[in-house]
């Protein structure tokens, strides 16, 4: 709604512009080009991107349903080192607990994709042997501390629902941000 709101306003700025023959620019940046002071609750900064980290634990399609509440998808690490900063923010608020992401292998088993943008998973971050599909049926990634010896995070498959031991709470990763600048000259 917010989007169709601003949408409007440009226009109806444009049109008393053009009315008033004034010439005008428009420029669309992402991020936060313009440097402006943003709200961007429940979310976190962390790095050049914003997050959710949900404290119900649920399973990996109430986790999404969730993320999309908040006009958000499941996280989804683009890079290894993107991983890592999220691991260190947990780590940094003493977080063991084990998050939904947005992978897995629901169209074919054991094409571990992430799902907001369907690039196939190429990260170095699995636990030791993972994924494994164990009894053919983990098919979500989460992170987590996988192991009772576990010394970081790191990825695992477990089943998307239907099993009390893959209830886990979720991130959620807002859309990049994009800003509006109009510049009229009279």
């Amino acid at each position: 709604m917010l989007k169709f709101t601003v949408l409007f306003l440009i226009l109806l700025a444009i049109a008393k512009i053009a009315w008033s023959r004034e010439k005008f620019t428009i420029q669309v940046n992402e991020d936060n080009a313009v440097g402006a002071i943003l709200k961007a609750e429940p979310f976190v900064k962390i790095n050049e991107g914003y997050y959710f980290f949900g404290t119900e634990s649920l399973n990996w399609y109430q986790a999404y349903e969730k993320c999309r509440e908040l006009d958000s998808e499941l996280v989804t690490f683009e890079t290894d080192q993107e991983f890592d900063v999220i691991a260190a923010y947990l780590m940094a608020n003493d977080s063991r607990q084990n998050y939904w992401t947005s992978g897995n292998d629901l169209a074919k088993t054991g094409t571990h994709k992430w799902f907001t943008t369907g690039e196939r998973i190429s990260s170095l971050r699995w636990a030791l042997n993972q994924p494994d599909n164990y009894g053919q049926r983990e098919h979500c990634i989460h992170l987590g501390y996988i192991y009772n010896d576990s010394k970081k995070f790191e990825l695992n498959d477990r089943p998307c629902s239907e099993a009390d031991n893959s209830l886990f709470k979720y991130i959620c990763e807002a859309p990049k941000m994009e800003t509006i600048s109009i510049v009229v000259w009279k």
